[in-house]
C-alpha cells in the first residue's frame, strides 16, 4: 500500500465520520454538530494533500521565495564561518591574549609604540571594542544619532537573539557589547 493510498483512505474515513457526525446532529442533538466541524476540517486537508494540490502549493511558494532566502542562509552561514575563522586566527597569531601586531596597529598603535589614528578607532583600556567596530557592528556611521543607535540594536537583536529562529549567541553578545558602549 502506498502512502498516498493510505491519504486517501484516511481522507475518506475522515468524510464518513464527518457525514455521520452531522446526521447525527440533525436526528439526535444539536451538540453534535460543533463535533463534524474539526473532523470535515481534518478531511479536507487531507483530500487537499491525497489530490497532490498541497505538494504542488508547496513547490510553487518555493520556487518562488527560495532563491533568496537560500541565499541569505548561505550568506549567514559564511559571515558566522569567516568570524569564527577570524576569531581562531587572532588567537593562533598572538598567544590566545586578543594582542598581537596586527591587533595593536588595529586598536591605534603604530609599531614603533606611539598612537596613531583617529581615537575613537581605539578600543577602551578594559579589552573591549572600539567605537569605530561599535558602529560597524550596529550597521550604522559614526553621526548616528542616539534613537538611531537604539532602533538599530533593537531590529538587529530581535534577528539574532539565540530564542530566535535566525538566533545567534555569540553575534548577539557583540551587538550587546556594541549597544552598550554607544549608549552612553
Amino acid at each position: 500500500m502506498t502512502n498516498r493510498a493510505i491519504v486517501v483512505g484516511m481522507a475518506a474515513t475522515f468524510i464518513g465520520l464527518t457525514a455521520l457526525l452531522l446526521v447525527a446532529g440533525i436526528v439526535v442533538s444539536p451538540v453534535l454538530l460543533p463535533v463534524a466541524v474539526p473532523f470535515a476540517a481534518v478531511a479536507y486537508f487531507l483530500w487537499y494533500h491525497a489530490s497532490g494540490r498541497l505538494r504542488d502549493r508547496v513547490r510553487r511558494e518555493a520556487a518562488q521565495a527560495g532563491p533568496g532566502e537560500r541565499a541569505r542562509a548561505r550568506q549567514r552561514a559564511r559571515a558566522a564561518e569567516h568570524r569564527r575563522s577570524a576569531y581562531r586566527a587572532a588567537g593562533a597569531t598572538d598567544g590566545g591574549f586578543g594582542r598581537g601586531a596586527a591587533g595593536s596597529a588595529r586598536e591605534g598603535w603604530s609599531e614603533a609604540g606611539a598612537r596613531t589614528g583617529d581615537p575613537r578607532d581605539r578600543a577602551p583600556s578594559t579589552g573591549g571594542m572600539s567605537e569605530r567596530e561599535a558602529y560597524e557592528t550596529l550597521g550604522l556611521d559614526r553621526s548616528a544619532d542616539s534613537e538611531t543607535v537604539r532602533s538599530a540594536y533593537r531590529e538587529r537583536a530581535k534577528r539574532l537573539h539565540p530564542d530566535g529562529e535566525d538566533g545567534d549567541e555569540a553575534a548577539f553578545k557583540e551587538l550587546n557589547e556594541a549597544y552598550e558602549l554607544l549608549k552612553q
